[in-house]
């Protein structure tokens, strides 16, 4: 029995296990590998977001050209070839464009052009375009214009406008038309429907859009809506005997905010909303670096400010494609560590309704 046991006690103390330098090493191997792994995995997560970062930047400005591409189809349709007279730099107040040295009426065209307009803080050196369309509203009225029979003052705070019977009840305060006889074109903002047959188009604070003119003053200054007395052919007033029409446009115009935010602004036409409320700017597209637009006219000519700087804005009727570039920049950051990348996307456009007369 006793030399049992002691065999017994022997064979218990022979057994051995890891030392603790041994399990020192064994741990530090396996955090290694635990570290490898790890930093392989959080590789792997920030480029997955990158990655995702990436494809939704590129989703988004491809649905901004596109919303850009619908606008620039339109420009023009059911509008004037040679574009609606408005107040002296509009394009100015409203889209940025550098201010012309002379004190005439402005034309807003079908297509507007800004060359190197507004500056952003995702932009190092360089400046941002604008581009605005305007095109008739088909949906207004089913398709028909207003008819229009007689203008007068009003009060020195614009005009006053008579339709035919019945054809005010179409119209909403803050309508936009374009109002025209045989040979002359005018934009103007329905500023009230006080009932009966009349329209009113007052100037100043009532005018969100900053786009009705006087009643009176010299013929660079005052309204092209007052009546010609006798009917003439000159293009400071609309002859009344000869089919006056209004017809509800819009005019949309694209740009880049300081913050690089690209939005889509409208002007006018936002029925039931007050006078604050009539320019509505709608963002699209965010983190853009840069947004550049060239211009493709009939003559093949290829260029960035068809307008020469917006002292020549009838040659816009001459666009007949536009090339829109947008680059967005996207940055991931992670632990500390950021990662950026450019997307880059371009899309060509035909401007087929500009050739459109009106009608």
């Amino acid at each position: 029995m006793h030399e049992k046991t002691e065999n017994s006690i022997k064979i218990k103390t022979a057994e051995s296990g890891f030392s603790i330098v041994e399990l020192m090493v064994s741990v530090g191997i396996f955090l290694i590998f635990m570290g490898a792994i790890y930093g392989v995995l959080r590789m792997g997560t920030i480029q997955k977001t990158s990655a995702t970062s990436q494809t939704d930047a590129i989703k988004n400005v491809r649905l901004s050209l596109n919303t850009i591409g619908r606008d620039a189809v339109n420009a023009g349709f059911g509008y004037s070839r040679v574009g609606g007279y408005a107040p002296d730099n509009i394009l100015n107040s409203r889209l940025g464009i550098t201010a012309d040295a002379d004190v005439s009426h402005d034309l807003v065209t079908a297509v507007i052009a800004g060359n190197d307009v507004n500056t952003n803080t995702l932009l190092t050196s360089g400046k941002t375009d604008v581009i605005s369309f305007v095109f008739r509203d088909t949906d207004f009225n089913i398709g028909q214009p207003v008819k229009l029979q007689n203008s007068a003052n009003l009060s020195g705070n614009g005009v006053s406008i008579t339709t035919a019977p019945g054809w005010a009840s179409y119209v909403r305060p803050y309508d936009l038309f374009l109002i025209a006889d045989c040979c002359r074109t005018s934009l103007a903002v329905v500023t009230a429907t006080p009932g009966g047959d009349v329209l009113h188009f007052r100037t100043g604070a009532q005018d969100p859009l900053g786009i009705n003119l006087p009643y009176t003053g010299t013929v660079d200054t005052r309204s092209k809506l007052i009546a010609c007395n006798p009917p003439t052919t000159v293009d400071n007033c609309m002859d009344y005997s000869n089919n006056v029409t209004a017809k509800r446009v819009f005019w949309v115009s694209y740009s880049v905010t300081s913050d690089g935010t690209l939005v889509r602004k409208t002007f006018g036409n936002n029925t039931g909303k007050p006078a604050a409320e009539q320019i509505q700017v709608q963002p699209i597209a965010y983190n853009v670096q840069n947004f550049q637009v060239k211009y493709l006219l009939r003559d093949g000519t290829v260029t960035d400010d068809p307008s020469a700087g917006g002292t020549d804005q009838p040659n816009l009727n001459n666009v007949v494609q536009i090339d829109v570039t947008i680059t967005a920049k996207i940055e991931v950051v992670e632990n500390g560590v950021t990662i950026s990348n450019l997307v880059n996307l371009k899309s060509t456009f035909s401007t087929k309704n500009l050739s459109y007369d009106i009608g």
